[in-house]
């Protein structure tokens, strides 16, 4: 009898987090403007993670990616930036995940530009900017009104990150679109 509880527990955890990660995929962004860049200054302990995310990684793709996870390990979430203590809301963490991406980009001499923009957060189709806009306190819903994140281009294909949602939630938020080309 303790075997089959212990059977159907594990198979009800797999469901909820099949569903959960199901839930999480569905996030996507969408970007309405660039962000000014504000310059982040990259310690002498960041330059040498960043050195050595450049060292294993073989994409751009994975560079992106890594970079955003290492800006996860020097932020935590808060309502306010200060970057230089590791504290930062959604444009703080897309103003540093900008500058380690551009950074890693300059050591591995490749030609792309990460930057930070502003836009919207939809799930299912509905812009979760506009529920939080409906549900917070007033006090509350300026902070809400939009969402930053990374736009990388790489040429052939714009890449969308977002560290602040992979800090909150423990997945990594990236979209990629192929870029159309003129003929």
């Amino acid at each position: 009898m303790h075997k089959r509880t212990i059977i159907k527990l594990i198979g009800w955890l797999i469901i909820c987090l099949s569903g959960f990660i199901f839930l999480f995929s569905q996030i996507k962004l969408d970007k309405r403007r660039d962000r000014s860049v504000i310059p982040c200054a990259i310690t002498p302990d960041l330059k040498t993670s960043i050195e050595r995310i450049c060292k294993y990684s073989d994409s751009p793709e994975k560079i992106i990616k890594d970079c955003s996870g290492l800006a996860c390990k020097e932020l935590s979430f808060t309502a306010k930036n200060n970057i230089q203590c590791g504290k930062a809301n959604c444009v703080g963490y897309a103003q540093l995940t900008s500058t380690i991406i551009n950074y890693a980009f300059q050591v591995k001499k490749l030609p792309y530009k990460a930057k930070p923009v502003v836009g919207k957060v939809h799930l299912f189709g509905i812009d979760l900017n506009n529920v939080a806009q409906k549900i917070l306190p007033k006090k509350h819903r300026p902070f809400f009104k939009d969402h930053d994140f990374v736009e990388v281009d790489l040429g052939d294909k714009t890449v969308f990150i977002d560290s602040s949602l992979q800090d909150l939630t423990g997945f990594t938020y990236i979209q990629t679109y192929i870029n159309e080309t003129s003929h």
